[in-house]
Parts: C-alpha cells; structure tokens; sequence
C-alpha cells in the first residue's frame, strides 16, 4: 500500500467511513511533478535566468528518484526552442540557467521542463512559465508595421499590416513567407514584393475575432514576430455551477470568470436578471476576474442572463448555462473547521448513492449513504482530509458518477514552517548580511530539509514575488489544474480572503481542467530517464545463408576523460549505452560494429533520436505589456549596465562582451589558425547534418541551398562545383591538408555526416604562398597568384584530409548532449572597501541567489552576503523541501540605510 494511502487511512475515522471497492489508483499519481524556481519573471538582454528544480513524485511530493535527467527549454513566441539544457537531477534536486543574448528580442519567452517520464502523461505534467525579456537598448521592430484592422458591416473584417522584412534581413529579394494565427486558427502564406519595394497583406479575419499572431520568415530563415489585440473591448464571461449544472427547485451556486482579450482577469459586477428582465441576484468579481453567486430555486422553464454595470460600457447579454429538468448537485463548502458536503437531486428521493473521497488521482474513500426526501449531509474535519486539492463525488447505485467538485482544503500547519533571523536589522550599504535559516515542524520539532535563498530589492521586484509562481502554489494548486492560473502566488499571501479566492478558483477552473480526472492508460511505455543514454539499433541483422548475425558494437565518447563501452545488440537489433556523467554542452561519440570474432563489419547504426514533445505557446502571453513597476525595473537594469560599462572603460575592466573564451583547439585547427588567421564564419557539421535531404548529394549540396548568403556554390565548365567567399579567390584546406587544385572535384562529395566543422577565414595570411601549393604546376605561380584571398577550412571526424572524409567500415559518429554545467552566480565581496571602490555604483536588483543550501540534522542552515548601494527594502525568499515532501515558504525584509563611511 502506498504510503499516502496508509497516511490517510489513519487520518479518517473507520467508523464514519466504509471502504467498499479496491482501492483505485489512477495513473497520473504515478507522474512526476516538475518545479522551477526561477530568480524572477523580468529580465533585460544580456541577463542570467537562475532556476532550482525540485522533481517530485506527484501523489507525495516525495523528491523523486525515478529520473536524473530534467530536459529544460527556453522558447520564443514562434515556438521555436532557443536553448535546451540537460540538468543532472540528484534526489529529485537540481539547478541550472539561461543565458539571455545581447540581441535578443522584446517579447515574452516559456521556460518549459519535463522529464522522460512525464512523456506518459501528455503534457499534463510539464512545467511551464513565461518571462517578459526587455531590451537596454532601441530595437528595430518595424519589420511588421502599420497594422490596421478594417471593419466592414456585411463581409468579414479586414487585416492590412505593412511588411518591411530588409530591416532584418538585407538579402532579402523577393518572396516572403507569413504565418499567421488569428485566435486558434493558423494559415501560412506566401507574399510577393509590390509597388515601392514593400511586402502588402490583406487578410479576411472573422467579426469579434480577439486577437492575432503575425510571423515573418525571409528567405534567408530570419524571422520576425508580432502579436496584438484586435478588439480592445472585448469580454469573455462563462460561468460554472457549482458540480457541473443548474438544476429545475435546488438552490445553486454559481462560478463567473471574465477575462479581457489579452487573457487576464477583468474586474466586473452586473445582475442576473430572467428573459423577463426580472432581478434574480447580483454579482461581483475579485481582482483577478472571478466571483459567485447564488440562484434561488432555478426555473428550467426560464432563461438567465448576467447584466454588466452601465458603468463598463458594455450593453451585452451574457446568457448562462440551461437550467436541466432533473439532475442532482454536490455542494461543498467550509464551515468553521468542518467541511459541509451536501447532495440535493429533484428525481432522487430516497434512492442510495455512493459518496466519495479522492486525493490526487487515488480513490481513498467510499461510503453508501441513503438521500432522504432528496437531501443528504455530512460534516468532515477539516484535519483530517490533507492539504490541497480534494475531489468529491456522488455515484449512483450503479457506481456512475452524477456529480462532482474541487475543493481545496487550507491546511498551513502541514507545511515546513521556516524562520529566518539576520544578525541586524538596518544594515549599510555594502555591509554583509548574515542569515541563519531553521525548518521546523508546526510543534517545533527540527526538519531536515533542502532549501533555495533568494534576495532581491523588494521595492522593484517584492510586488511581482507576491503574485508569481512559488512552490506553494505550484505543488498544492497549479500542478493539479489545467491552463494558467493568473497571479497564483495570490492565493498564499495570507490574509481572509485567500479561502473565498481559492474557492472560485476550485469553481472555475473545476473538473474539467483536473489532471487527475483523465482515465488511466493501458501501460506506461515510456522509460523513465535516470543517466545519460546512447540508444538505437542495427539493422541488417539477418543473412538469408547464415540467419541472424550476433553484431557487438564498441563505443567511444570524448569528455573530461575518453570512455569505452561494450555491448551486444538484442535480439531486434536494439541498443542502449548508459553514459559517465558528463558536462558541457555536447561530447563525441565513435560506434563500431563488429561480428563475433571481432571484425569490423559495415550493419548501419540508427539512433534514437529525442525529439522535443510538441509545443504550444499561449498567444495571449505574447500581448503582456509592462507595467509602471516593471518600466522602472528596467530603467533600472539600464542604468546598471551603463555604470558597469563606463567602470571598465576608466579603469580598464574588460567590458563583458569584449570577453572570449576559446575552446581548446584541435591540432589541425590550431595550425591552421596560426598559418592563416582566425576564421570569421564557423558553420558546425551538427548544423550541417541537420539539414541534409534525402536528395542531398555532397556537403556541398548542403551549402548551396541552405547558406547561400556565407559561400557561393556555383558549377564552372568542367562540370563540377566549386566554392567562392565574397566573389573573390577561394582555397580549401581539409583538416589542415592542402588539397591539389586537381582533387578539388571530389570536395563536393565529402559526406556532411563527416564533418564536425565548416569555417571560413576572410583575407587570408599568406594566401599567395597557398595559392602555389595548390596550384603546384602552375610556372611563374608567385607573379601570377592573386595577393589576397580566402580559405575555406573544413574539418573532418576522422582528421585525416580528403581521403578520411569517406565513412570508415562500420564506424558511426555523432555528437549527443550532455548535462548543462551549472554557472555559478557572481555577486561582488566588499571585505575591504578602498575609497575608489564607491566610484563604481552597485544598483544590482539581484543580489543574492543560493539554489541549494541544506539544513542539518538540527533543522538550521547558514549562509551570507553582502548588500548593494541601494537605499531600499530588501526581500528573502526561502523555499524548501523535505525528503518526505513537505513544503515551506517564507519571507523576510529588512532595510539598507545610507550612514555609511567612504
């Protein structure tokens, strides 16, 4: 028996409750519950994403020890993935980051996680979180300009928008490729250049349409993107009675979500009125869009209609559900430190039904009660049913559900409860700051736990930590509910409203959205992911005079150190090499096939390939404008990199972009470098490989239609292809090789598969001198021989020139990814402040982030750091875990003075 189940065993009384069916388990209690804490939701270019992730089973929240390896992406507006990391997950615990480039662009960006196993369940089970990205400097965003949307009053409405793709791409010519999304519907078109060299669309869209996603592709693959709002007035309301419907006599309540064209809540009230215009109720919304109400003996034979304030400029009627003829509702709500659950049903009287408790996918409880004159009631404690989301439900005799609903029992007294004491209260600027953190049980009693420190300016980025995700609201609310939860660390701020927010929140995001609710699979095929892996299979096992071949297959990878592996295929032909840990971001792989008695042999080698699941980026999210916090924020951020820049111009810091770190070279590379200079083009054989077509005939064939705009291949008299940068004279080493000007035919043919890289130096050193060698037959070549040039430097697997570049017998290469090496986060050390010190402004809004820090045995951890200039409040934030899944959030402020000495 799990052990949640045999928890909540001793938490219900038996004699209230009768057990009557097996237990029932469904199968999205056996997912993996996926965390990232991320340092916040605002960034500029340039900046570092910090996360910790916490991987948990999904019925305990036990740090998970299924899976090692968290797949980590971040996505743009155009669900294209911009950076994939692997992260080494150790006891369900683990951190990495993003680093955001100085030329991204404006827009919001998913941060989506998943695990292999995960791949079981959907996506129900995915993390994923949007952050806004601003750019410090002015970005060219007039690609896709002068939208306007023309109304007609009989035929559909009109979108004309104004493409200028040069701005982003000079080489762009003549057909333009467009993608366009008007709320869930999706066409793809072509365009052609018009009248004064611009690109014109003229697009039908449906009346009342609420807003489109436009995304522009040159023919150079440069991309630009835009979505916007089409009706600004726009209100969406629905409404959901409680259990599922309105019912003919029973008294009802009634959940009401409305939200803007842009997605988020809307602040409304109105009345309810009948067809006859007859006032039934009133009704308004919290902050976030949503409320209830009541309807007193609903009427089937009447229709109801919710009725906006004058106030709001809105004279629509918003109908609400058909009232049924018969039916039963569920009611459940607090009362005191009880929960009051009540069944009323207008064509059940005195029949029996089966009342039941679930938790997270798992069937606890069932008892067989019996409706009296279509009524009956029953009083639970609320400590004895778990914290989070409990699902009630009533069967009839027949064991088919009739009604259900989503409560969320409040139960703060089972979290970690966490202090945190500082060794001050004011402190200086610069002044270190010590911290001791203590995880408790609510008695007192110490908990060993695994905790995260986050500090950050409370006046700029302490609103945004209140409403963002935290890992209160993730593990007890939005890992249970489908869609977004707007603002959901809304429902943890700890005051009188959070259990009526948290109860239309149960109302309106109910069932129907509940990852538990779906039915449970035939089998879970997919494997969860513990290490690394090399997988595929070798086909051509069978011989028609010798049946199946026994094929062995040794692999060798690079890395920190160059490890061997060895195995033999099954019987389908099937592999799996489960690697040594490894960072980076990539590492080399060398698979040899081989028969029994060791002789290479030429069985082709297919590995699996991980595909990333499908992605869906919510259009509304891409429409977020900032707000007056989030402006000064980047104000801020601004200011930040201007003073840091100017600091290292005066006193002859390394500005940050000035800095390169080069990889360590190859041999070859490094003897090409010195020779004849640094290459200005580095096109990686993975990039190559990856746009190979079945029709390719060559690397060559690769380059001509995919990088037309880096080198030109063009076929000359003899009929073969040749290479030219730039339109000037152009030479071709292979790994360092000089390649005789009559072998430049076979070039072409060098398979993509066997190049690792393709690089291009502009004006070359020594190029005359090359120019001979290759030309070695030419007479009087160094009066002849261009005095400038370029060279193309393609290198291969094998490193042994033109003729290594023909795959060897049986030897497959590739590269696989490897786990992501965590960056360490950077903040200044003032331990010995000098007078020129307070020349260079420290403003960071970020000042400290500490993904993993542990408690001992006595439930107490420490840690330090050192404040900023800033003469503002500051915030800490500490999560944490324990190693049997309880979860605890807490916050602390203090204050940075300006009594310092320089």
């Amino acid at each position: 028996m799990p052990t949640l189940l045999l928890q909540l065993l001793l938490l219900f009384p038996l004699s209230f409750w009768a057990q009557e069916n097996n237990w029932v388990v469904s199968n999205a209690s056996f997912a993996e519950k996926i965390y990232l804490q991320l340092d916040r939701k605002v960034y500029t270019n340039g900046d570092t994403v910090w996360f910790k992730c916490i991987v948990s089973n999904a019925s305990e929240h036990i740090p998970s020890s299924l899976s090692g390896v968290l797949h980590a992406e971040l996505i743009g507006a155009d669900e294209v993935i911009l950076q994939k990391k692997l992260i080494k997950i150790e006891n369900g615990i683990g951190h990495g980051n993003f680093d955001l480039d100085k030329k991204i662009q404006k827009g919001n960006y998913l941060i989506r996680a998943y695990t292999q196993w995960n791949q079981n369940f959907d996506d129900a089970f995915f993390f994923e979180e949007y952050i806004q990205v601003f750019p410090t400097e002015n970005q060219n965003t007039a690609a896709i300009q002068n939208i306007r949307l023309i109304k007609e009053e009989t035929a559909s409405d009109h979108l004309e928008v104004v493409f200028n793709p040069q701005l982003i791409d000079s080489l762009q010519k003549n057909k333009l490729n467009v993608y366009i999304s008007v709320d869930d519907k999706k066409d793809s078109l072509l365009i052609k250049k018009g009248k004064n060299e611009q690109y014109i669309l003229d697009y039908p869209i449906e009346k009342e349409s609420q807003f489109a996603t436009l995304k522009i592709e040159t023919e150079n693959q440069k991309t630009a993107s835009k979505t916007f709002v089409l009706n600004q007035k726009y209100t969406d309301l629905q409404f959901f009675p409680e259990s599922g419907e309105l019912v003919h006599g029973l008294n009802s309540k009634v959940g009401f979500k409305a939200t803007a064209a842009t997605g988020k809540g809307k602040i409304i009230e109105g009345d309810i009125i009948d067809e006859q215009e007859n006032h039934i109720t009133t009704f308004k919304s919290n902050s976030l869009g949503m409320g209830s109400f009541f309807i007193t003996n609903a009427d089937s034979s009447k229709k109801y209609y919710a009725r906006l304030k004058p106030s709001l400029k809105d004279k629509s009627l918003y109908p609400l559900p058909d009232v049924a003829a018969s039916g039963t509702i569920l009611s459940v709500y607090k009362q005191g430190n009880k929960v009051v659950l009540k069944a009323l049903s207008n064509y059940m009287k005195n029949d029996s039904i089966f009342v039941r408790i679930s938790f997270r996918g798992i069937d606890l409880y069932e008892k067989k009660v019996r409706l009296n004159q279509g009524f009956y009631q029953s009083l639970i404690s609320t400590t004895e049913i778990p914290e989070g989301i409990i699902a009630f439900s009533i069967l009839n005799n027949s064991k088919k559900p009739i009604a259900e609903r989503l409560y969320f029992n409040e139960k703060p007294e089972s979290r970690i409860k966490i202090n945190l004491t500082t060794d001050k209260q004011n402190y200086n600027k610069r002044e270190r700051t010590n911290l001791t953190i203590q995880t408790t049980h609510n008695n007192g009693e110490a908990v060993h736990a695994n905790t995260s420190v986050l500090v950050v300016n409370k006046e700029e980025l302490g609103k945004m930590q209140n409403l963002r995700q935290n890992i209160l609201s993730y593990f007890l609310i939005d890992s249970e509910l489908k869609g977004n939860i707007e603002n959901p660390g809304y429902y943890f701020k700890n005051d009188s409203s959070m259990h009526e927010d948290l109860e239309v929140l149960m109302l309106t995001q109910g069932w129907s959205k509940y990852n538990y609710s779906k039915p449970n699979k035939s089998s879970l095929s997919i494997n969860p992911e513990k290490s690394l892996t090399v997988s595929g299979r070798v086909n051509n096992l069978f011989s028609a005079k010798k049946g199946k071949k026994d094929v062995e297959l040794t692999m060798m990878t690079s890395g920190r150190d160059k490890s061997f592996y060895k195995q033999k295929t099954d019987s389908l032909g099937k592999f799996k090499f489960d690697l040594n840990d490894e960072y980076g971001k990539e590492i080399e792989v060398l698979i040899q096939t081989a028969n029994k008695s060791d002789k290479k042999i030429s069985n082709s080698v297919v590995l699996d390939q991980k595909k990333s699941p499908a992605i869906t980026f919510e259009p509304t999210q891409a429409i977020e404008q900032p707000d007056s916090i989030v402006v000064k924020f980047i104000e801020k951020s601004k200011k930040q990199k201007e003073i840091d820049e100017k600091f290292n111009l005066q006193f002859g810091g390394i500005l940050l972009d000035q800095v390169k770190v080069n990889a360590k070279m190859t041999p070859n590379k490094q003897k090409v470098t010195e020779k004849y200079g640094k290459p200005k083009t580095i096109i990686k054989g993975k990039e190559i490989l990856s746009k190979e077509k079945k029709w390719s005939y060559g690397l060559y064939s690769v380059l001509l239609f995919n990088y037309p705009d880096k080198v030109r291949i063009e076929r000359m008299p003899d009929q073969n292809l040749y290479a030219t940068v730039n339109n000037e004279a152009t030479l071709v080493l292979v790994d360092g090789i000089v390649i005789p000007h009559y072998d430049y035919m076979h070039i072409p043919n060098i398979s993509p598969s066997e190049v690792s890289s393709f690089e291009i130096i502009e004006n070359a050193k020594g190029f005359t001198t090359l120019y001979c060698e290759v030309f070695n037959d030419l007479p009087n070549c160094a009066f002849v021989a261009p005095p400038w040039g370029n060279v193309i430097a393609i290198y291969t697997h094998a490193g042994i020139g033109l003729g290594g570049a023909q795959k060897p017998k049986g030897l497959t290469q590739t590269t696989v990814p490897v786990f992501a090496t965590a960056k360490e986060f950077y903040a200044p050390k003032y331990d010995n402040i000098q007078p020129d010190d307070w020349q260079h402004t420290d403003i960071r809004t970020l000042i400290h982030w500490q993904p993993v820090l542990k408690t001992d045995e006595s439930g107490k951890a420490f840690t330090s750091f050192y404040n900023t200039d800033n003469k503002d409040e500051m915030m800490i934030i500490v999560e944490a875990i324990s190693d049997k899944g309880e979860i605890g959030y807490q916050e602390l402020n203090y204050e940075i003075n300006d009594n310092i000495n320089k």
